[in-house]
């Protein structure tokens, strides 16, 4: 006869990671990071204060962790509400106010990324893989806007991708004092779609063109 040997210690609580980081996040959704306590978060998990620390090691971790949770479902909200975005202009304002809105108000969050002092190295890789699968998901778009001719040519999609993502995390970060995000997103979408300047392509080109023949002369011994 065999007897099953008795497990040491408290029994594993059920979902226990996940009621803390469903606690955590409707906390860091209505405060900032620096206002939000590991107590705050046990008591609202109703956990104790110990367990929050085996899941998630510090605050910044916890931080990360739910951010990073709220980056994927991001990812998933852009692209079910690019099913219903039949226009190549639509499809773009979809991920630029979906996005914006995301990184509006977690700037604590980039700033923790930047520390390295911080930031556990899992989950900024981890984020990095996230914002990679978003930046996919742009080109995607882009791709399919060149493949109808809505782009102009000579354009490197991914560079645009990326171009659209600075534009966004740009006015995030810097325009918070004196814009909101539909303004913001308003004026990323016209900007990437239009340009500031009202020119055609041949008009762009040919100043591409003077301004590299500017270049060549200079280098020239009459040019200098």
């Amino acid at each position: 006869m065999s007897f099953e040997r008795p497990v040491r210690g408290r029994p594993p609580t059920p979902f226990l990671r996940e009621r803390i980081l469903a606690s955590a996040s409707r906390l860091f959704a209505n405060t900032e990071f620096n206002s939000v306590t590991i107590d705050d978060v046990a008591a609202h998990a109703c956990v104790g204060k110990g367990s929050v620390y085996r899941q998630f090691n510090s605050k910044e971790g916890l931080y990360a962790s739910v951010m990073i949770g709220a980056f994927i479902q991001l990812q998933e909200e852009i692209r079910v509400a690019l099913k219903t975005s039949a226009s190549i202009d639509d499809q773009i304002y979809t991920v630029v106010t979906h996005a914006v809105n995301f990184f509006w108000t977690r700037q604590e969050f980039f700033e923790l990324l930047r520390d390295r002092r911080l930031a556990p190295r899992k989950l900024v890789r981890q984020y990095r893989a996230e914002r990679a699968k978003l930046l996919l998901l742009i080109c995607d778009v882009l791709r399919a806007a060149a493949a109808r001719g809505a782009m102009r040519s000579g354009l490197d999609v991914k560079l645009a991708a990326e171009a659209l993502l600075g534009l966004i995390r740009g006015l995030c970060r810097h325009s918070r004092d004196y814009s909101v995000p539909p303004i913001a997103a308003r004026t990323i979408v016209t900007i990437f779609l239009g340009g500031c300047f009202r020119r055609t392509d041949e008009e762009t080109q040919a100043a591409w063109r003077s301004r590299e023949a500017a270049k060549v002369g200079a280098l020239t011994p009459g040019g200098l």
